[in-house]
């Protein structure tokens, strides 16, 4: 069976046919493909005395690639990866002249020593998209050992407690249980952990823990965490949002 992760390849193979250049644009303004709070905190972490000021990035999970031009344009060398084949022929276009690459490949599994070692990793908003406890445990493992030694993990996902009222009127369809969201899809029984609701197909789309729980799967992992910072959910994002540096 397919990772629910996998199904993000149709929706890029339907982005570039309309013209969107990423993940963002398709719910914000054409060219705002990094929300506020994502270039916040990043620039924030870049001017840490603890955060490397140069050398190997590695994007995890990057899409067209927004975040990883963003960061090497401050001294970094990049690459990214992405299971999703059309994304990466997309971040390779948006991206020709810069120091950047791309590859396929997926973060949860094979052996990531090839790619070499990094100073710095980051989640472009990967982690909310992994579904199984065995995949998520992969993703940081994998995680810590693509990292120097003293090299710095940044992670940005979606998280818990959520506004299930706001829930509902922005992801109508849908349904959040046990802190999985399922969006209806005929074709849900290809992918791992499908359930059937009310006679109907739903494939598993996102899992957003308590923010809590999500420090304790990286503090588990042997990351020591230098910086936080957590927006709860409002009245425009039924999900928190969490954001983390953290040391190998």
């Amino acid at each position: 069976m397919k990772k629910p992760y996998e199904g993000h390849e149709i929706e890029y193979k339907r982005m570039e046919k309309k013209g969107i250049r990423s993940w963002g644009e398709r719910r914000r303004i054409k060219g705002k493909a990094i929300d506020k709070g994502a270039k916040r905190f990043l620039s924030e972490v870049l001017g840490q005395r603890w955060c490397p000021k140069g050398g190997r990035v590695i994007e995890l999970g990057c899409g067209t690639g927004p975040i990883l031009r963003l960061i090497c344009k401050k001294g970094f060398s990049g690459l990214g990866i992405d299971v999703c084949k059309t994304a990466i022929a997309m971040a390779k276009e948006q991206s020709k002249g810069l120091n950047v690459r791309f590859k396929q490949a997926d973060i949860c599994g094979g052996d990531v020593k090839r790619m070499g070692k990094f100073d710095l990793a980051i989640d472009g908003h990967c982690l909310h998209c992994i579904i199984q406890p065995e995949d998520r445990k992969a993703f940081f493992e994998n995680s810590f050992k693509l990292l120097k030694k003293g090299g710095l993990f940044v992670v940005m996902t979606m998280c818990s407690p959520a506004n299930r009222r706001i829930f509902s009127d922005v992801c109508k369809g849908q349904k959040l249980i046990n802190n999985i969201v399922y969006a209806p899809y005929d074709r849900a029984g290809e992918y791992e952990g499908f359930r059937k609701i009310n006679g109907l197909d739903y494939m598993p789309t996102r899992k957003v823990p308590h923010w809590k729980s999500i420090l304790s799967e990286i503090q588990k992992t042997g990351f020591k965490i230098k910086l936080l910072r957590y927006d709860e959910a409002d009245e425009q994002e039924p999900f928190g949002d969490l954001r983390v540096a953290a040391l190998r």
